[in-house]
């Protein structure tokens, strides 16, 4: 009877800490790249913010019967609390209003991907590992890794037979309105501009910033030397417009030396392993 007794209690105990380690099924991703991530990883969030939105920027695979818990900005705790979720994965930036509340709900994994130190590269590959580390899946996050460093490798490789190993290049993506065209410029501790010195590349523009870029004005792209590679959905199309037309762009000595390369509108510059392997790809294909 005691042995029993023994076993009950110890069986008792036992339950807290099994279930604390268990891998998360009931996922619920506040930002687009936890919703990127998990479907890389064989999964499915069961709630999501701005699924809309992914679908314009990300334009990248993602699975369906989601539900969606309102905006990335103000995620609707209601909705998120009615799908019982065992995780939540909300980035730094914003949880610092409810998250306490999401506390309260369920176990939060708060991700940094715009650490004051360090590159956004980095940031990346640590939060990625630690999502795939909550829902049980490191072996396979670790494969994606792999598949990261080999198209990175591959691609470097290919950068150097096209003789550009070295050069110069500045990552744009078009800003503002149609009326008042801007764009942002990647900084040193940008996650695309991380890409471009793993491929053997120089970055094409200056600085840091804290979520990797600063708006200038058109007049700011004559301080581009070398190549400059353009991202750009198509719903920018109009804001492009308004940039190219103008005198004063065809007469940037980047344009006149014609190293103007555009990228796909599916290029994301702030998603994870996917992501960044798209846009080494592109990049490197447009370099040739």
């Amino acid at each position: 009877m005691k042995r029993v007794l023994a076993a009950v209690l110890c069986a008792a105990f036992l339950l807290p800490v099994a279930s604390a380690d268990a891998a998360a099924k009931r996922v619920v991703a506040i930002e687009w790249d936890t919703v990127e991530n998990l479907h890389v990883l064989g999964m499915a969030p069961v709630g999501a913010a701005d699924m809309k939105g992914y679908d314009t920027w990300v334009a990248a695979p993602r699975p369906r019967g989601m539900k969606d818990i309102g905006s990335r900005q103000s995620p609707s705790l209601e909705r998120i609390a009615a799908l019982k979720p065992d995780l939540i994965v909300v980035p730094d930036y914003r949880s610092t209003k409810n998250l306490s509340q999401l506390k309260k709900i369920a176990t939060v994994l708060v991700t940094h991907p715009y650490p004051a130190s360090g590159t956004q590269f980095d940031a990346m590959v640590t939060d990625f590992r630690r999502l795939a580390d909550a829902v049980g899946r490191r072996s396979r996050g670790e494969g994606v890794l792999q598949d990261l460093s080999n198209t990175l490798a591959r691609d470097k490789a290919a950068v150097k037979r096209a003789g550009r190993a070295g050069q110069s290049v500045a990552v744009a993506t078009p800003g503002g309105t149609s009326s008042a065209p801007a764009i942002r410029m990647f900084t040193q501790n940008s996650q695309s501009a991380d890409v471009v010195r793993r491929l053997g590349l120089r970055d094409g523009w200056a600085g840091t910033a804290r979520y990797g870029f600063t708006t200038i004005g058109l007049e700011g792209l004559s301080r581009v030397s070398g190549w400059l590679a353009f991202v750009y959905p198509p719903q920018f199309a109009k804001q492009i417009s308004g940039i190219t037309k103008q005198t004063a762009y065809k007469r940037l000595p980047v344009v006149k030396a014609k190293r103007v390369r555009t990228l796909g509108g599916t290029t994301w510059l702030f998603g994870g392993p996917r992501s960044t392997m798209l846009f080494a790809d592109r990049l490197t294909a447009a370099l040739k």
